[in-house]
């Protein structure tokens, strides 16, 4: 078996006539984690919005779960979840109901689903408090619940621990480890 999840190489793209990623190349495996480190308009959430298809590359190649034709790496984005950005959540309903909308329209089965994501980032004991009373840290673990929603085979987030507290960033540090050996086992 292939453990290679993600291969990108001689990827540019450029915004308004200023080139964002020039000739980026990395190769992601299975179960393994990495972090994008580089200053704020660096091009990191640019390369994660390509892989996600958000937005287009202008030149290079993309292997998604070894797919390289433009309509399979489509097919193979509904295994990758994301949590890139503001992902628009309802500010008068509560987590559990935030993520429920999600699940009926990603077509996610069984109701089970988002108790479980919820359990996973800490935030089963919060059925009742609404979005507009969560904590940055809060809202953050909501949009990690999110990404987690469809048991994505690789899961992509943009500053994940941001706005937790050093407690916070712990849990949410071991809560993505233990993921990834979880999926590893299954595969």
């Amino acid at each position: 078996m292939n453990n290679i999840v993600l291969k990108m190489q001689d990827v540019n793209k450029v915004y308004n006539g200023v080139k964002v990623l020039d000739n980026v190349s990395i190769t992601i495996e299975r179960g393994e984690i990495y972090g994008l480190v580089g200053n704020n308009g660096a091009g990191k959430t640019t390369l994660m919005r390509l892989i996600a298809g958000q937005s287009k590359m202008d030149s290079g190649k993309l292997e998604l779960f070894q797919e390289i034709e433009r309509t399979n790496i489509q097919k193979a984005r509904h295994r990758v979840g994301t949590l890139i950005e503001d992902p628009g959540f309802y500010e008068n309903m509560t987590a559990q109901q935030n993520l429920e909308y999600f699940r009926i329209q990603f077509g996610v089965p069984g109701k089970n689903a988002v108790i479980k994501v919820l359990k996973e980032v800490g935030l089963d004991d919060c059925e009742k408090k609404r979005y507009k009373n969560f904590s940055l840290g809060m809202k953050q673990r909501l949009g990690i619940a999110l990404a987690l929603l469809q048991t994505p085979e690789l899961l992509i987030l943009d500053e994940p621990i941001n706005g937790l507290d050093p407690a916070g960033i712990i849990e949410v540090r071991q809560t993505l480890i233990n993921l990834s050996r979880k999926k590893i086992q299954r595969f």
